[in-house]
């Protein structure tokens, strides 16, 4: 199965294995599992039988790569369809095999059954694959191979919505903002991965804490960077970064794709810094104080001595 961003494409072989080839990008964020999982759920195949490969132009012409919270959205839909595809093939075929209805078949673990009788005849992908090989007598005037492409497209982003709300203490003496609590809340219509999803959750947190508090790239009056090595550019470690609290919905599926997924990978980031500044706001008893950011010690600090709270 070929799969890009926008479109996909499916195989299984006479191996029992399905592989999805995608021209979506794979940066950490779990693009693998997920539409394994899609293909998986889709053909009646298990999950850990799918191979997905991504980043070969030589396999697949077109991808878009991976970002604007895309990925699930665009290429999981078209992993799906894909998959459907073959699914309708496999099936077609084993009716044929097995001399059955072909509506009262079922894919289950890669296997065609006929779930109205439990004793009743089956067969494998593998063995479907294998009867549609080209020098196979079974395969008749049918197409060559198990195979199939998806494409999706869609005119309209799907962004999800939630909250960021942050606790925050204020040192008045150094100027230092410490985090004590963060709650993150979002609907992204259906999470394929729960797992995943609150991973790229926490992990775009933890960047825009560093944004909202440490992080900043500085120059002198030349315009000589003055930030060359991680003692100059401050990045949050595991100290600064509070346990964040994650709450997934999904009540509210997107309109714009079958699966009704939303994105999900930028949520995690794009509220911090808001949050953040207004918790210290709120800390200090001066709304608006934070009006730039990182909120450094040292900008904190001259915030404070020009009200007298220092």
């Amino acid at each position: 199965m070929r799969s890009d961003c926008d479109g996909g494409a499916q195989t299984a072989n006479a191996c029992g294995l399905v592989e999805v080839v995608t021209g979506a990008a794979s940066l950490g964020q779990g693009l693998e599992t997920v539409i394994a999982q899609i293909c998986a759920d889709a053909l009646g195949a298990d999950y850990r039988r799918v191979r997905v490969v991504h980043g070969r132009t030589d396999r697949i012409p077109f991808g878009m790569g991976a970002f604007a919270s895309r990925a699930t959205v665009m290429t999981g839909e078209a992993t799906r369809l894909a998959a459907l595809e073959v699914r309708a093939k496999a099936l077609a075929l084993a009716a044929e095999l097995m001399q059955q209805d072909r509506e009262g078949l079922d894919i289950v673990d890669g296997n065609v059954v006929c779930p109205q009788a439990a004793a009743g005849p089956s067969i494998t992908l593998a063995e479907i694959a294998k009867a549609l090989e080209p020098a196979s007598k079974l395969r008749g005037a049918r197409v060559p191979g198990l195979a199939a492409e998806g494409w999706f497209y869609s005119d309209h982003m799907t962004y999800p919505y939630g909250v960021h709300i942050a606790v925050a203490r204020v040192d008045p003496g150094t100027g230092a903002a410490t985090l004590e609590r963060y709650l993150i809340a979002y609907d992204i219509g259906r999470a394929v991965n729960p797992m995943l999803v609150e991973g790229q959750l926490v992990g775009g947190c933890a960047q825009g804490i560093g944004g909202a508090l440490c992080e900043e790239f500085l120059y002198d009056e030349r315009g000589e960077p003055l930030c060359v090595n991680f003692a100059d550019y401050l990045m949050p470690t595991a100290r600064e970064a509070p346990v964040v609290e994650v709450l997934i919905s999904e009540n509210a599926p997107s309109p714009l794709n079958p699966l009704g997924l939303k994105g999900a990978g930028e949520g995690g980031i794009n509220a911090v810094g808001a949050a953040i500044a207004a918790a210290i706001d709120d800390a200090i008893g001066i709304p608006g104080a934070i009006t730039q950011l990182p909120v450094t010690p040292q900008r904190l600090r001259r915030i404070l001595k020009e009200v007298g709270r220092q």
